[in-house]
Order: C-alpha cells, then structure tokens, then sequence
C-alpha cells in the first residue's frame, strides 16, 4: 500500500488528529477480543505461518537502520544505498546471511517518512539538529522520498530480487535518546510533549538527575523511557506497526524488547514487574499479531512476529515478559536471544529447550560490541561464541551491531555449524574490566540483593560479576568456560592436532603461589609466553568437555607481605585442526 501522503514536521496538527483516531481504535477492542481475532486466523493461513516459521535461517543479521543515509556520499540515490561505499546489503549477497532484519529508526522516530510519526530528517528540521551527522541523515531522507522510496523500501526491494527473508524489527523502547547532544534527534515532538508518558516524569526523576546515578542504574538511563502501563503508549507504538506491516512487502515483524527493556517503574528501582504489568504487556503483544494477521488476509501470506528478549527466563519475567503465555498463546513465531553481550560464555539452552518445545525457533545473539578487547577482530573467537550457540541446539545466529560493507568471514562461516566444527576456535570468558555501563543492567536477578555487586553481568544480568574476568584469587575461585568443540571425539578422530589452555595472570610469578585446575584436574604449565603473566598449559584432550567446563584456582600459600592478590585477566582454549 502506498500512502497518498507525507507527514512532515508542518503537519503536526493533522498527525495528532490522526493519532488520536488510531488510539481510539486500537483501544476499542478487549482482550478477549484480542484472542478471538487471534484465534480466527483463517487454517490455510495458520498452515503457512507455521511453514515459514521453520525457514532456515542460518545467519539473522540485523542491519541496524542507518548505513548509507548517515554517510556524506552514497546515500542519496537507490543505488548508492544498495551498492555504494557505505551499504550494508552488499556484502550479504552470497554469504549465509539467510535473513535481514531491517530497523528503521529509535521507537517514535524513524528512518523512513511516515504518516503517524516523525523520521529523523522531520526532527532534525523542526529543532535545527545537524551534530553527529543528521544533516547527512536529513538530505539522504528527503533525496529518497524525492524519488518515491525509503531505506525500509530499498531494503525489503534488495530482499525480495536476492531471495532473503525481510523483517522488520521495531525497538520498542529505545533509550539512547537519554545521552543529549546529537542523539536529541531521537526526541520526536510526540515525546517531547507528552512528559507524562516517560516513567522519570512517575518517579520524579528528570534529565538533570541523570548524573545523579551511575551508568550501572537504570534510573541514570530509564527517566526517558516509555511507560508501558499507559494505553496512549502503546496504542501510538501500536499505530507505527500497523502502517509498518500494510506498508511494506514484509515477511515478519520483530519486536525488539532489549532497547532497553525498562517498560514498568519497578524495573527503574531493579525491581520485578508486576502480574497486572505482565499482562499488560502480554496484551500488546496480542495487539501485534492482530496487525499482523490483518495484513497477511490482504495480501494472501502469513506474516510472521519475531521477539528479541533476554536470554534467560527469569530475566524475561523480571522485565514483564511471560515468555510461557506467549508461546503457550502463538503470540511468537521466532525467539531472538540477549544483547550479544556475553555470547561466549552465557547459556543458551534453556531458552532453546523451551522455544523448541513450542516448535519456535530460537537464535541467540552475538554483538559486535560484546566481543570486547582482541576478541573483536578475532574470527576464531566468533567462531567459538557460534559454535555454543549452535551446540546449544540455536537454529541459527543472530548478529547485532556488525554491518561490514566488504566481505564478512562473519557472514560467510558462522552459519553451517558442520563446517566450523572443524575451523580453529578461541573459546574463551568475557572480561569486563570496568563492568558493562548501560541500561541493560536494570534486569538483574529479580531474586538478588540489588545491591550485591556480584550480581552484575555484562549481559543485562544474564550473568553474575563472578562468571566473568577479571578475577581475584584471594581464596578458591571457580570459572565456568563453555567449549562448543568435541575435542575429545576430535582428538580420538585425529581431526584436531591441538587444544592449548593459555592463562594470563596480573603477576608473572603467579604460578609459585596458586593451583591451576582443569575439570578436577591439576594442571602444569608448559610455557611461560612472556613476561607479561602469560602461561601456557597443555591438557589432555580427554580433560576437556563439551559444554560448561570448570576451571579453577587455588592458593597454595599465602601472598607475601605487600604484594596484592593474583588476578586472573584471561582464560582462553586455542583449539586448532589441521
């Protein structure tokens, strides 16, 4: 469908009328008319859902939403957003990327021109922001819609000609707005003129007490965020996916839940969500496959919805999430797992266990970001964090905040779990040497001290501090290192010609004061790689496991006067094959 008009910033007046019929509509309707529309959902239309839930999926990449419309050159014509130096579809094209999540924009303003929101050219014009590079995002819009497309509409096109699965992923709480400066154009006039809707405006909290608090507490980031509770926000969040989803030529929606994931006021105080909350927000999520299931009627074939959630199921229903109801009511066609930000070490399987069980797939996430230090650019450690996932029984990955525009050995490897079984690996614990600064932290254990700083993981709370490095060894300590690999059958095989345990330690002299131990076993080094607490140490492969694998350290005397406890920086597992 193709809209007859254009919302700019002149048209406010005319956009707030239109938003308002739309609340009056979406709201009409009550829950239990919800599941009925839900439930009607004509049976060849249910069959055909079900078949493309199961597509292969190897590779889900998630292209971020901006490209080449942030770029000075490239993004202003068709070809240059699809081919130029700056795209981000082109080096999909033969690679295992079977599906593209497209995301257009921060929860209320958006990267394509809509009749029911603003975009980003539509802020940056009404409040003069250009910072950071949103006088190039401003021109490439207008460029477009002066030739009759959109980033969304370019993308999905470049989909559809290359066989490519396209889904639109919505980040429906979005926060970076919370940071200021050039990130202002995130403020759409809609937020900015309802301080009512923002849960600080609840909590009493505002922008001037943001360094009030650390980056560690929600309440630094979440005063910004969208109160869920209120039926205006989310019949307004609901009005964008429903142009969204007749707009398009989508084959699926994703609601994107982990932008953060601060929807209710417990959440800002660490606090679980309530049952009412947890109903409120299962009855959104009803409201979405309404939308969806409207327009697959129109158009003759299904439309899929996606979530991206926190990886474990305390966490889900810590934010509010019923993960169980949403499968139990086919609400969720496919699971996407966690921020990516500890994809090396988390655990998967439970999630996995029950998506599966619900025939859903599931994808964990791997972030560009959460592979920190050396691991970035390390191909053999993505390959180790794939091969996890894929070991936990994924169906597939999902990577977030890598968006190459040259050849990705990402794309092109991480996505047939036969083949990188046999390609070399560092497998390896995540170190998060100055803890994970960001709204995520909010979703800590619901069942922790909120003030046990042991809690925190890098990972929304995935994890506790003590899974991760660094780690000081002032008393026994136990490390979980997970190893997708079968090095035993491997070695057994004569597949594999080595799997080193290499350990760097804050003192070179570490070993004369502390045990090392592998699965129960002691381990001796046999190579010191420098000065600098590097040891290297040789297992044999029969010690190692597939799956968690515990490595420990003791002392075995006590410190000399003065000198401070050992630390341990990094633990890694270099297995290679010929």
């Amino acid at each position: 469908m193709v809209f007859p008009f254009k919302f700019h910033v002149g048209n406010l007046k005319g956009h707030l009328v239109l938003q308002g019929t739309l609340i009056i509509c979406l709201l009409t309707g009550s829950v239990a008319d919800a599941k009925e529309r839900v439930a009607n959902e004509q049976p060849q239309m249910t069959k055909m859902r079900a078949e493309a839930r199961q597509r292969t999926r190897r590779i889900i990449y998630n292209d971020d939403g901006c490209g080449p419309i942030w770029a000075a050159t490239g993004g202003n014509t068709p070809e240059g957003f699809l081919s130029g130096p700056h795209s981000r579809m082109k080096a999909v094209l033969g690679t295992q990327v079977d599906s593209v999540f497209i995301n257009s924009g921060a929860t209320h303003v958006l990267n394509h021109t809509s009749t029911v929101a603003e975009s980003y050219a539509d802020v940056s014009e009404r409040y003069g922001i250009t910072a950071g590079g949103f006088d190039h995002f401003r021109d490439n819009m207008r460029a477009l819609e002066a030739l009759g497309t959109d980033a969304v509409r370019l993308t999905v096109d470049f989909c559809r000609s290359h066989g490519v699965e396209a889904i639109y992923s919505y980040r429906v709480n979005d926060l970076h707005l919370a940071q200021g400066g050039g990130l202002n154009v995130e403020r759409s006039t809609w937020w900015r003129q309802h301080p009512e809707y923002w849960l600080g405006t609840l909590a009493g909290i505002s922008e001037q007490d943001m360094g009030n608090y650390p980056a560690t507490d929600p309440r630094h980031w979440g005063w910004a965020s969208l109160n869920f509770e209120l039926p205006q926000v989310r019949a307004y969040l609901l009005s964008i996916l429903e142009e969204v989803a007749n707009r398009y030529d989508l084959d699926g929606m994703e609601i994107d839940f982990l932008r953060a994931p601060i929807l209710f006021l417990p959440n800002l105080d660490r606090k679980p969500a309530t049952d009412e909350q947890r109903d409120i927000l299962t009855g959104f999520l009803r409201q979405v496959r309404q939308i969806t299931v409207r327009a697959a009627a129109k158009r003759g074939r299904p439309m899929l919805v996606g979530v991206r959630i926190p990886a474990k199921i305390s966490q889900c229903y810590h934010v509010g999430i019923d993960i169980d109801r949403w499968l139990d009511e086919d609400l969720t066609d496919l699971l996407s797992l966690g921020g990516g930000y500890v994809p090396l070490t988390n655990d998967w399987n439970e999630m996995v266990n029950l998506g599966h069980r619900h025939g859903v797939p599931v994808y964990p996430v791997i972030s560009n970001s959460g592979l920190r230090g050396p691991y970035n650019t390390s191909i053999e450690a993505w390959r180790a964090a794939a091969m996890n996932a894929w070991r936990a029984g994924a169906d597939g990955i999902y990577l977030f905040n890598h968006f190459p525009n040259e050849p990705s050995l990402q794309f092109q490897q991480l996505g047939d779990p036969r083949a990188l079984a046999r390609m070399d690996k560092v497998f390896t614990v995540e170190n998060d040497v100055a803890g994970y600064k960001s709204h995520y932290i909010c979703l800590m254990d619901s069942s922790a001290d909120k003030d046990d700083p042991q809690r925190y993981g890098a990972d929304i709370g995935t994890l506790p501090k003590s899974r991760l490095l660094p780690m000081t060894v002032d008393t026994e300590q136990l490390l979980i290192l997970p190893i997708g690999d079968d090095i035993v059958s491997a070695a057994e095989n004569q597949t594999q010609s080595s799997a080193v345990m290499k350990v760097h330690f804050s003192d070179s002299a570490a070993l004369s004061d502390l045990e090392v131990m592998l699965n129960g076993r002691p381990l001796t080094p046999t190579q010191q790689e420098d000065q600098n607490g590097w040891f290297s140490f040789t297992p044999k492969s029969s010690w190692y496991k597939v799956g968690p694998n515990k490595v420990s350290f003791r002392p075995t005397k006590p410190r000399a006067e003065g000198r401070a406890p050992v630390r341990v920086l990094a633990v890694e597992v270099h297995v290679k094959y010929p």
